[in-house]
């Protein structure tokens, strides 16, 4: 279980390597006005074009580290909306504060999120980021409680600015999506969507700094079939799925950050359920970050389960020989 931070040095160090985990990529500096008509104020963004995303950050009077981030990169149209907000307390525990610094026995912090989203909007707050938020979930020792908290990312992880990207736009797009029908959206148009991606949080992990990559997996994947000539999206249901130039389902993905027991019967029951009421017949493919043991991997082969590795470049997710094992019609 993850143990809140609370030292004022620590989580000023913490802050400091929040902000500088986004120097290796290219941010312009905007001048805008941030709030709504009626309620906004000058500020100056960092707009990050490879990340999608926009952050300010500075300190509130004798409170918090404020961390705003956007979606829209902004200009003379108006003020911009605050996607969300990833605060810190100077020092202490302030659950009033959506955000939080936490580490684990091993001394590996991470970046947490309590689900206080709304900002100001009716509707759209801890409940409702409880219901439809989707990603890498655990337990905080939160001072006296146990809190249900969302992992943003692992501070130290050179994809810590990605992890934190991606959730920023989860967020965005469970609250565009908060007032339609989901279900419609899903048939009208196929994409990838991050907000799907993930899990409840009735499901607890234990290694927390892979499973903040999980997503990114799949994102990566996502965009290598597209370059290969898929069509890729999921539904919730389906972690990931292609489809070929006629519209056939040709292929699922699941992906599993480790090779334990559960991870391996989990995936697989993902994807034999993923697939079964599809007559399209699709491929099945697991995606690792290795080989698993040899009896586990005959086994995946008698259920007619691709195995495909990753590793990581860059700080994103490569898949040697999916040329090879991806032998599907384009």
């Amino acid at each position: 279980m993850l143990k809140i931070i609370a030292d004022a040095d620590i989580i000023a160090r913490c802050q400091r390597q929040l902000i500088n985990s986004f120097k290796p990529f290219s941010g312009k500096k905007l001048q805008v006005r941030l709030g709504h008509p009626g309620a906004s104020f000058p500020a100056r963004i960092r707009w990050y074009e490879d990340l999608g995303i926009w952050i300010h950050s500075s300190k509130t009077a004798q409170s918090r580290y404020w961390n705003a981030f956007g979606v829209i990169q902004g200009g003379d149209a108006g003020p911009l909306s605050i996607t969300c907000e990833i605060n810190f307390p100077f020092c202490g525990i302030d659950r009033r504060i959506g955000g939080a610094l936490a580490r684990d026995r091993d001394g590996r912090i991470f970046v947490v999120h309590r689900g206080r989203i709304g900002g100001g909007r009716r509707g759209i707050g801890k409940s409702f980021f409880e219901e439809h938020y989707r990603g890498a979930w655990t337990l905080m020792e939160d001072g006296d409680s146990n809190t249900s908290v969302a992992l943003v990312g692992a501070l130290k992880s050179p994809r810590f600015a990605r992890q934190v990207a991606q959730f920023v736009r989860k967020i965005d797009g469970i609250k565009r999506n908060a007032v339609f029908s989901s279900q419609t959206e899903i048939f009208n148009e196929i994409t990838l969507r991050e907000e799907l991606l993930g899990a409840p949080p009735e499901t607890l992990k234990k290694e927390l700094a892979s499973l903040c990559d999980r997503d990114l997996v799949l994102v990566d994947l996502s965009n290598r079939l597209i370059d290969l000539g898929f069509r890729t999206g999921n539904d919730g249901r389906r972690d990931l799925f292609a489809l070929d130039r006629s519209g056939r389902l040709a292929a699922l993905f699941t992906v599993g950050t480790d090779l334990s027991e559960e991870v391996i019967h989990k995936g697989v029951a993902r994807l034999m359920l993923g697939g079964g009421d599809s007559t399209d017949n699709p491929s099945l493919f697991f995606i690792l970050p290795a080989l698993p043991e040899t009896a586990v991997e005959e086994q995946l082969k008698r259920l007619r389960i691709g195995i495909l590795t990753y590793q990581w470049s860059v700080g994103r997710a490569c898949f040697p020989g999916i040329e090879t094992l991806l032998d599907l019609p384009r």
